[in-house]
């Protein structure tokens, strides 16, 4: 009973804690101090105003630098931050707290994700320990915590990637339930409609989901009939919810059911000279190969130091401990992760096991491969919040590496160095929150506490330059 008090207390403080983070950072964040936020707001903007969806087509939300609008791609996530700001607007007209209002629907994408990373975390760990630093990396990672404050695509998607991997645990254990697919369906959908780098977890959806009857299939199980059944009520379900924006896109732009092409049509029509697709100097067009690009250019540093946090429009580092600590973890984790597979004692191959381990693989490569390629071919854009959809299943495999050097640890002393091995994983719990508080307190409040008003949007151009709307 003690226990269940303690830890309902715990669980408690730590959502009271990075809900009043956001919201502090949320308030202290100018207007388009996250990046693409003006671009974004259009879309909300237009949503308010005339009632419907815009088009990409649409002048209001057309940014003239770029030739382009946000609204060829999904914006399920605008479509949430209108409906807050217009509910808002029953008690406010005031510019910036509506905007405040607007980000509160990035704030509950990024609770929403704690609850399913901490769900997670008791399905994927024993220790209680290891679950609460499973948590708390993955939740107060810099990026993470600001991807959480302003109005954005990002947000959504890393809610979405939770509650995928949730439900496909869960679908492993009651073999996919009907309310299982039901919750899977939703959460494939709101991936779908949020952000196109996190469509790895589809793939992984379909490895775990097929892989979970193969399994079934080899013990013996007469499992077909219910593989096709559910399989077909997820895919139904999905198509529903998100597959009118795939048609609406289909009838818009000639059959672009993504929009990516018009868009890149609408950019060499419409961008400055020097931002049009055919005038940018890149890697591929300059006949230079990916592995200069890789680390000479100095794409992959910078892509790990913005994934663990730059903030702001990409103008304000962390300390540079803050940087250690977390390659630190990092690399003790990748260490650990590698001699867990090699001292691994062997086993009856799981096919089901096997598919989760090859979806979360799955899920970490592709938004760093389509990252990669974004920078390689179109746009030099190192950055790691690109990468941001593989934070869950990267966090899991940091997180097991370290709890198999603790084990390994905790085995070869005694009780004493048990005691310390568990006030050491405690230490860095607290010192990952700290990272969290100190980027609000000592990084963002000193960058933007005389601004005077923040509802002003600071437009930043490709020279560095701005103007003030």
């Amino acid at each position: 009973m003690k226990k269940f008090v303690t830890e309902t207390w715990l669980e408690l403080l730590f959502f009271a804690f990075i809900l009043s983070v956001w919201l502090v950072w949320a308030f202290i964040l100018p207007f388009n101090e996250g990046p693409d936020e003006s671009m974004r707001s259009r879309i909300v903007e237009y949503i308010i105003e005339y009632g419907k969806l815009p088009t990409g087509y649409q002048q209001e939300i057309m940014d003239y630098s770029w030739g382009f609008t946000y609204g060829f791609r999904p914006i399920l996530p605008q479509m949430l931050e209108a409906l807050f700001i217009r509910v808002g607007m029953f008690f406010t007209r005031d510019a910036f707290s509506l905007l405040f209002i607007g980000r509160l629907a990035s704030i509950l994408c990024g609770l929403v994700f704690a609850g399913y990373v901490y769900a997670l975390g008791k399905k994927l760990f024993k220790s209680e320990e290891i679950r609460w630093l499973f948590l708390l990396m993955t939740v107060c990672l810099p990026q993470a915590g600001f991807l959480f404050t302003y109005l954005n695509c990002d947000s959504m998607a890393l809610m979405a990637t939770a509650m995928i991997l949730y439900y496909l645990l869960k679908g492993m254990e009651d073999s996919f339930s009907i309310s299982t697919c039901i919750w899977l369906a939703v959460s494939l959908s709101i991936c779908i409609l949020s952000y196109y780098n996190a469509y790895g977890f589809l793939i992984s959806s379909v490895l775990v989901f097929g892989g979970t009857f193969l399994e079934r299939n080899r013990r013996g199980e007469p499992c077909w009939k219910d593989f096709w059944k559910k399989g077909v009520l997820i895919l139904v379900l999905v198509l529903v919810l998100a597959g009118w924006w795939f048609v609406r896109n289909y009838f818009l732009y000639d059959g672009d059911i993504l929009g990516l092409r018009t868009q890149d049509v609408y950019a060499e029509k419409y961008a400055l000279d020097m931002l049009k697709p055919s005038n940018r100097q890149t890697f591929k067009n300059q006949g230079l190969s990916v592995w200069n690009m890789l680390f000479h250019s100095g794409w992959a540093a910078s892509v790990l130091k913005s994934f663990i946090g730059v903030l702001g429009p990409f103008w304000y580092t962390l300390r540079w401990w803050m940087y250690v600590g977390y390659e630190l973890l990092f690399l003790a984790g990748g260490l650990g992760l590698v001699a867990s597979i090699i001292l691994k004692k062997k086993q009856a191959v799981n096919v089901a096991s096997l598919s989760l381990h090859l979806g979360l693989i799955v899920a970490i490569l592709v938004p760093n491969f389509l990252n990669f390629w974004y920078s390689y071919a179109t746009d030099y854009q190192p950055q790691g919040r690109y990468s941001m959809p593989m934070l869950v299943p990267f966090m899991y495999y940091v997180v097991s590496g370290l709890s198999f050097l603790i084990e390994k640890l905790a085995k070869s002393g005694g009780e004493s160095w048990k005691r310390l091995l568990t006030i050491g994983v405690r230490l860095v719990c607290l010192w990952v929150a700290g990272v969290l508080l100190f980027c609000v307190v000592k990084i963002m409040w000193p960058a933007y506490r005389d601004v005077e008003d923040k509802s002003k949007a600071t437009i930043y151009t490709i020279e560095g330059s701005f103007i003030e709307e």
